[in-house]
C-alpha cells in the first residue's frame, strides 16, 4: 500500500526525534521501504536526508520537548526582523527593545533546558554553544522559523548580517545626504549594542557553563564519597550479621550443654 503524504511527513518526524546513533539506519530503512513500495523518487528524497551533527541534534529535541519557549523565540524573532527594520528606517525604536528584550529571554530559557539535556547525552560545551547559535539564527528567517518550529534543522545556522536582517539595501531615493548619513551611523551604533549584548550572552553562558560543570563534578565527588560510604556500612552490617549468627551458635550450644547438666 502506498504511504500517504501525511503519513510520510510523520516518518519523517520520527527520525529527527530519534538518538543520533539510529538516524542513519533508520533513514535508510525508510528509503528502502518506500522503494519496495515504488516509491522511488520519495525513497531517494529520503536517502537525501542529512544526518544532524550534536548541536542541531539538540535544537530539534528542544523544539519537541520545549515547545512553548521555542514558539515564543519564534515569535520573539519575527517580531524583531519586522521592528529592527522600521527602527533602522528612522521609525520608534520602542517595539525593536521589546523584541529583543523578547528574544533573549527565550533564548536565556532554552539554553538552560539545553545544558541540562546536553548534561543528560554527555554532550560538549562546542555543540551546546552552536546549538544556542542555531536557535537564534533560524528564529531570525521564515524558513529557520519554519524548520525549528518542526524541529527538522539538518545543519547549523548563523544570524544574518545586520543588513540582511534590517531589510537595508541602502538609503531610500530622495534621502538627503544628511540622513543618509545619520542612518547608516545609527545602524552602526545599533550593531554596535547588538554585537555587545550578544558578547555578554556568551560570556554569562560560559559562566553558566562552567557554574554548572563546578557543580557536576562536586555532585561527582560527593556521589562517590557516598558510595564508598555506603559500601563501609554495608560491610560492617555484613561483619555484625555474622557476628550475630556465631552468638546464635554459642548460645544453642549453651542451651545445649544447659539440658544435659539438669
Amino acid at each position: 500500500m502506498p504511504v500517504s503524504e501525511a503519513e510520510l511527513e510523520r516518518e519523517i518526524d520520527r527520525l529527527y526525534q530519534l538518538p543520533l546513533s539510529e538516524f542513519t539506519s533508520a533513514r535508510d530503512e525508510l528509503a528502502k521501504r518506500l522503494r519496495s513500495e515504488g516509491e522511488r523518487k520519495r525513497a531517494d528524497e529520503v536517502k537525501k536526508l542529512r544526518k544532524p551533527n550534536v548541536g542541531v541534534w539538540l535544537v530539534n529535541q528542544l523544539a519537541r520537548k520545549r515547545e512553548l519557549d521555542v514558539q515564543r523565540l519564534l515569535e520573539a524573532g519575527e517580531s524583531l526582523t519586522k521592528s529592527q527594520a522600521a527602527a533602522a528606517a528612522g521609525k520608534s525604536s520602542q517595539k525593536f527593545l521589546e523584541a529583543r528584550r523578547g528574544e533573549q529571554q527565550a533564548l536565556e530559557r532554552l539554553a538552560r533546558a539545553a545544558r541540562e539535556l546536553a548534561e543528560r547525552e554527555g554532550v560538549g560545551s562546542t555543540a551546546l554553544a552552536k546549538a544556542t547559535e542555531t536557535l537564534r539564527a533560524a528564529s531570525l528567517t521564515a524558513e529557520g522559523r519554519e524548520l525549528l518550529k518542526r524541529g527538522r534543522l539538518s545543519e547549523e545556522l548563523e544570524p544574518p548580517g545586520f543588513e540582511a536582517l534590517a531589510g537595508l539595501d541602502g538609503p531610500p531615493q530622495g534621502r538627503s545626504r544628511e540622513k543618509a548619513k545619520s542612518s547608516r551611523g545609527n545602524e552602526q551604533t545599533e550593531k554596535r549594542r547588538l554585537l555587545k549584548e550578544a558578547r555578554q550572552g556568551v560570556q554569562q553562558l560560559r559562566a553558566d557553563e562552567r557554574k554548572l560543570t563546578t557543580a557536576a563534578r562536586a555532585a561527582e565527588r560527593d556521589a562517590e564519597h557516598a558510595e564508598a560510604e555506603a559500601a563501609a556500612l554495608r560491610r560492617r552490617a555484613e561483619d555484625a550479621r555474622q557476628e550475630a549468627v556465631a552468638a546464635a551458635d554459642q548460645r544453642e550450644a549453651a542451651e545445649v550443654e544447659l539440658d544435659r547438666l539438669k
